[in-house]
């Protein structure tokens, strides 16, 4: 999380703390018919602020429609903030951005699921932490909106503003425990096939033992668990899988009942051991630990730690592009496309950007009648495509575009161009594939 203002950018679905959904109630517009969609915010019954300083806690949110028969994307969310003011200090996940001097926070998510399928909780967890000064008694509130770009009839859901009430009250905190993880040395960066040893040490800077730790860590498709918690009795393991548009990680959720007495220090009996894998380039494993049995946390914010293993490796980005030929007034199919010839796999893995856009300039005499979902006009001849942010190697991307032949200009070139993400770029060994032609009625295929 970030309480600086922040530019808007979609979010990679694995940030760990987006797992947890608190308890909530739904806000929206009238109940759908079968044939309609409506869109709703899940918020909080309500919050308590202990007006203790520096008391703090985390709220979430989320947006979601009803009918699944339509698509439904581009959700925002915008919460009004202002009440907070004097009151708490708001820090804000990394899909969202903070606006209109601190007031409002405006939060993305691309893909918007419905209720009764595809929805899974809330996409957005804030932190509100209790200011020196902070009123106790006082009662206020957090305004919530969201709006979202749908293919059904409406084009366009909204929701009407809601709030969520906040509280200020003077709390005793029951003790409890206060863990932390201790941030591991970074890793240098490795070949290949290197196995990277990361221990996990816990401090309980809390007023109350921890009953047993639960440990919980993402690791991103080039790393590989080589030993141990995998295969622990308390441990279940989600390998990596490239079966899906999700960004591939692997998941593992493990329980101990190691007790962590306040004030004290722990080492988990086996350090965390993965390798390196052929592909691996930039990889990055997130550690997670938290009591058991419910027990609340006095302060969640260290509770999470990130490990960048950076690997000696390469990915080499490539664009294609095609020839084609067509009479006046007939139209034909061209197909430009992406290809990571690897060795390696590359992935935005902290911003969720695109790996890269493809810009496909239209050969002179055409013109575009129909292209693909993720492209869109760029100026007056020309079209951008934005792809995942992932590409694992030998991706191949495809990108047909429909042109209509307006008049025949022979050995027409139009220009297909990569533009990488600027953290691939440094290790692709071959930039001059970056580029590739789309002729249309080249010369040898029309003498």
């Amino acid at each position: 999380m970030r309480s600086a203002t922040g530019r808007r950018r979609q979010l990679g679905a694995y940030a760990l703390v987006a797992a947890t959904a608190l308890s909530a109630t739904v806000l929206g517009t009238t109940p759908a018919s079968a044939a309609s969609d409506t869109l709703w915010v899940q918020s909080p019954e309500g919050v308590t602020l202990a007006v203790e300083p520096g008391s703090y806690q985390e709220i979430s949110f989320g947006i979601y429609h009803d009918n699944g028969d339509y698509h439904v994307a581009n959700g925002v969310l915008t919460l009004d903030l202002s009440e907070l003011a004097g009151v708490a200090e708001v820090s804000v996940p990394d899909n969202c951005f903070l606006a209109a001097s601190d007031t409002r926070a405006v939060c993305d998510v691309y893909e918007v699921g419905d209720i009764g399928g595809t929805y899974d909780g809330p996409q957005f967890t804030f932190g509100l932490r209790t200011v020196e000064g902070a009123p106790a008694g006082a009662e206020l509130s957090i305004g919530h909106h969201a709006q979202a770009e749908t293919d059904g009839p409406d084009g366009v859901l909204n929701t009407y503003w809601g709030s969520t009430p906040v509280k200020v009250e003077s709390v005793p905190s029951p003790p409890s425990p206060d863990l932390s993880l201790t941030e591991p040395v970074l890793v240098d960066p490795v070949a290949p096939g290197t196995l990277v040893t990361v221990p996990v040490t816990v401090t309980n800077n809390g007023d109350a033992a921890a009953e047993g730790v639960r440990l919980q860590v993402w690791n991103t498709y080039g790393l590989e668990f080589a030993a141990a918690y995998p295969e622990h009795p308390d441990c279940a393991w989600s390998p990596p899988a490239l079966d899906t548009e999700d960004m591939p990680g692997g998941f593992l959720d493990c329980t101990f009942d190691t007790v962590v007495e306040p004030g004290a220090a722990v080492t988990l009996p086996e350090p965390l051991r993965l390798t390196a894998a052929p592909h691996a380039l930039l990889e990055r494993l997130d550690v997670r630990i938290q009591p058991l049995d419910g027990t609340q946390d006095q302060n969640t914010e260290d509770n999470i730690i990130s490990v960048p293993v950076t690997v000696e490796n390469t990915a080499d980005f490539a664009v294609q592009g095609d020839v084609v030929t067509g009479a006046a007034g007939e139209t034909v199919t061209a197909t430009i496309g992406f290809r990571n010839h690897g060795p390696a796999w590359f992935a935005n893995i902290g911003n969720g950007d695109a790996v890269a856009t493809v810009t496909l300039t239209v050969p002179e005499g055409a013109t575009v009648v129909s292209a693909p979902e993720n492209c869109w006009a760029w100026g007056s001849s020309a079209y951008r495509c934005e792809l995942r942010n992932w590409a694992a190697p030998t991706d191949r991307t495809q990108l047909p575009f429909e042109l209509h032949v307006d008049r025949v200009v022979p050995n027409a070139t139009g220009a297909v161009t990569l533009q990488a993400s600027e953290w691939q770029t440094p290790y692709d060994p071959n930039p001059h594939n970056a580029h590739a032609e789309l002729v249309l009625n080249g010369v040898e295929q029309t003498s």
